[in-house]
């Protein structure tokens, strides 16, 4: 009877203890650092482990799982990955396709735009998207070029005065873009649970 107490205290020990789980894995260290910075702060204890080729995961609780995940997500974190022009315009095979190349460099400029974008305080992500109608050089009617961007903002974050920067930065890095061709839209967070 004496040896199964240890035995017991030992498993009842077990049982109390919170089964570590991964949050996010294969990120950058920046990126793992970022996370870990926020989940500290809000006090839910983690910690980071080396992934493969120069990534990091982080480990948090099982208990902490939920929580953690509402909040990175109203932080915006781990941030979205870019491509930029260089990235994009690599190419895969022998000869691209005139519209292949199209879609790519709309591509490309529009990961350059939502980066910069998203660098601006309180914009917890950005996206833009470009419209290069393909016009035929000799028609008489041209499609104008067009920009759509939507911005999603932290909850206490009141973006409504960059609306103006925003179309204006986005004019000038799209040649022959004009300003009332580019729409911004705001999306605001939803305030965390307990905040009033």
């Amino acid at each position: 009877m004496k040896s199964i107490l240890p035995l017991l205290a030992a498993a009842l020990l077990l049982a109390g203890c919170d089964r570590e789980t991964t949050l996010h894995s294969a990120l950058p260290e920046r990126q793992a650092n970022l996370v870990m910075a926020a989940l500290l702060d809000a006090g839910i204890a983690c910690h980071k482990v080396a992934g493969d080729e120069n990534t990091w995961n982080v480990m948090i609780g099982e208990s902490d799982f939920a929580e953690a995940t509402n909040l990175l997500e109203r932080k915006g974190l781990p941030q979205r990955e870019f491509k930029g022009v260089s990235e994009s315009f690599r190419k895969t095979g022998m000869v691209s396709s005139p519209s292949e190349e199209r879609i790519r460099f709309m591509d490309a400029l529009a990961q350059d735009l939502s980066r910069t974008i998203s660098s601006i305080d309180g914009v917890v992500d950005a996206r833009v998207h470009v419209v290069l109608p393909d016009n035929d050089p000799f028609a008489r009617r041209k499609l104008p070029s067009s920009a759509a961007v939507a911005i999603r903002s932290r909850w206490d974050a009141d973006l409504t005065d960059i609306v103006p920067g925003v179309k204006n930065l986005v004019k000038n890095a799209i040649e022959g873009l004009q300003y009332e061709k580019i729409s911004v839209i705001l999306f605001r967070d939803m305030p965390p649970k307990d905040t009033k």
